[in-house]
Formats: structure tokens, C-alpha cells, sequence
């Protein structure tokens, strides 16, 4: 990376100001290289002043914006709303997102500068963490689109290291998306054909399964509603056999089968004919 090439953070939180302060926040301290600025954009709630304070106090010398989301209800609103800021403010920087409940390895950043002088994308190993233990370890090496039609081969929210330009270009979040923001994020940045880099380590903190309403947890209605607007935008790409393993996945994880995915993938397109202001948008 270029040595006056900015690096920004980026949270999109509900606001829970406790995985904030507790767990994301420290571990962005803790880093070796520090991020120019930190951009924390609050989705359902402002936070107050109170919090706010003590956001700064905990970054220190580090720059701290907070901002409220100006799309639609989610991460993906979130995320755009931060990433507008940072194309008015910080337009040729390199952008880290983690999750509020997630954290890294102290070294994270400086892995992902390293490999980034001539990739537009760094893609880090991560750390499956469920009740306070590591659980799995996916280390990936190379990316697919055709992998993310069906899952999730190993770029998620809090490994997502990325050109802003990039970021831009490829249409940025998919407001209204409420789940698979990674998945079609990096499906629309790999068919810009990026150069993509590799840290081949693992130093990103996934926690999962840390709360009832996780989008994770199962038979999440949030995550329902999140994979048939994915497959409704996908689908014509799928062949049958990957139509078939996404449907698998889906019942394997999080317990919604596959007569159930499909009616309410029918339900959401009648929504969308009778009112089309609600289609999602890039």
C-alpha cells in the first residue's frame, strides 16, 4: 500500500454498544498499524452523546466518526451510509470492516498492508469462535464467483479488506439486503476480475452463535428473508446442481427447508410485481 494511502474502519452496529466497547474497539486499538480513522455508523438508534464519548475515549489518538444510517434498516444501509463518508473524505483509501461482536489478531492490519501493494483486495484467514473458543479455521487461497452461489468459501464481513475505489465501482452494499452481504458483495468485486492478495493467515475472530437474534442462529427469519433475495438475484446463474446445494446448505445450517425457502421466495416476488419501489438496489 502506498505509504500516504489512508486506511480506514468500518462498523455497522444496531447499536450494541457493548460489543463495541468490549470486543471490537480494543482489538482495533491493539493493532500494530493503527487506521487513520474509524467509522462506526449506528442503524436503528442514534448513540447518545454519553456513548459516543466514551467511543472516542477508547480510541484515543485515533479518529472517530459516528454516523447514523441514511438508507434502509441493516448492515448493508450501514455500511453504504459509512461508505459515502469515506468517499467524500478519505476517497483513495484501503477500507477494513468488522463486525461490532468480532475482533483480530493485533498484527490483522499490518498483514493486510503488506500484502497490498499491488492488490485491490487482501483476503485473511479466519478464526471460527463459538462460547469463547476456536472452533474451525477456514485459510482460503483463492476466491470463486461460482463458490458464493452456493456458500460462503471464506470472505465474510470482518476479513473484507478493500480499495474504496473498488469498493465503489462494484455497486457497493445491496441496500434492503438483510443477509448474504458478503456473498453478493464479492460475487458483483469478482466479476470486476480485481487483483485479489492472500494473507495465508488466520487473524480474524469470527464470533458466532453469541445471541438469539443472530442472523446465524437457526431458523433465523431475518436469515430467510436474507437468502431468497439472494437467490431471487442469483438464481439465473445457478446451474441445478448448485441449485440444489444452495438449497442443502440453507437446511443443513439454519434448519429452513427447501418447500419453505420456496414459498417465501414466491411470496417476495408477488411483493416485488405489486410494489416495485421495494425492489432491492445496488
Amino acid at each position: 500500500m502506498e505509504e500516504n494511502k489512508p486506511l480506514a474502519v468500518l462498523i455497522a452496529t444496531s447499536p450494541r454498544f457493548n460489543c463495541l466497547i468490549e470486543t471490537s474497539l480494543p482489538s482495533i486499538v491493539a493493532q500494530t498499524k493503527k487506521p487513520d480513522v474509524v467509522v462506526i455508523v449506528s442503524d436503528k438508534k442514534p448513540l447518545s452523546k454519553s456513548e459516543t464519548i466514551r467511543l472516542r475515549d477508547t480510541l484515543g489518538k485515533i479518529q472517530l466518526v459516528v454516523l447514523e444510517n441514511k438508507y434502509l434498516k441493516g448492515a448493508a444501509g450501514s455500511w453504504n451510509t459509512g461508505i459515502d463518508y469515506l468517499t467524500i473524505n478519505f476517497p483513495k483509501s484501503f477500507v477494513a470492516i468488522i463486525d461490532d461482536d468480532d475482533f483480530w489478531d493485533t498484527h490483522h492490519l499490518t498483514k493486510c498492508i503488506a500484502n497490498s501493494s499491488n492488490a485491490e483486495v487482501v483476503i485473511s484467514g479466519i478464526n471460527i469462535v463459538e462460547s469463547h473458543k476456536v472452533i474451525a479455521t477456514n485459510i482460503p487461497s483463492t476466491l470463486n464467483c461460482d463458490d458464493f452461489l452456493i456458500g460462503n468459501p471464506g470472505w465474510q464481513g470482518s476479513n473484507t479488506f478493500i480499495s474504496l475505489e473498488l469498493l465503489n465501482h462494484a455497486g457497493k452494499f445491496t441496500n434492503g439486503l438483510i443477509s448474504c452481504n458478503d456473498r453478493d458483495l464479492a460475487i458483483r468485486v469478482l466479476d470486476l476480475s480485481p487483483s485479489i492478495a492472500f494473507t495465508h493467515q488466520a487473524t480474524v475472530y469470527w464470533t458466532i452463535n453469541n445471541r438469539d437474534d443472530a442472523l446465524s442462529a437457526k431458523r433465523s427469519p431475518q436469515k430467510l428473508s436474507g437468502v431468497c433475495d439472494f437467490y431471487i438475484k442469483y438464481n439465473n446463474r445457478m446451474s441445478h446442481r448448485q441449485k440444489d446445494m444452495f438449497f442443502n446448505r440453507i437446511e443443513h445450517l439454519f434448519e429452513w427447508k427447501r418447500d419453505e425457502i420456496q414459498a417465501e421466495i414466491g411470496n417476495k416476488l408477488i411483493e416485488h410485481r405489486s410494489k416495485p419501489q421495494k425492489h432491492l438496489n445496488n
